[in-house]
């Protein structure tokens, strides 16, 4: 490859600021990542009731991995996240709709 014309940076200028930039990144990281453990910890705290309900609604709807499917009809189950159906609900009254399940 050639080189443009015109003034070029010394090589050991270039290698001193990649070493600086390497440096600075890498005590950033080291600094960062007690923060990312933290939150990853709380983020999966905050998950344990998530995969309850999650596993509670799979129980009721009858959907069991590693087995057979049953026999029979299933029961409806809704399975609209509780943040939507709490909008639905309160859309409703809002609105004063008759078509609201009480």
């Amino acid at each position: 490859m050639k080189q443009l014309p015109g003034r070029a940076r010394p090589r050991w200028l270039q290698l001193i600021v990649t070493g600086v930039l390497t440096a600075v990144a890498t005590i950033w990281l080291v600094t960062l990542l007690p923060f990312l453990l933290l939150f990853s910890l709380v983020f999966a705290a905050m998950l344990i009731p998530v995969m309850r309900r999650l596993r509670r609604e799979m129980d009721e709807a009858g959907f069991h991995p590693g087995m057979d499917k049953r026999s029979g009809r299933r029961q409806t189950v809704d399975v609209t996240p509780w943040h939507q159906q709490l909008r639905n609900v309160m859309n409703q009254l809002l609105n004063n709709s008759p078509t609201i399940d009480r």
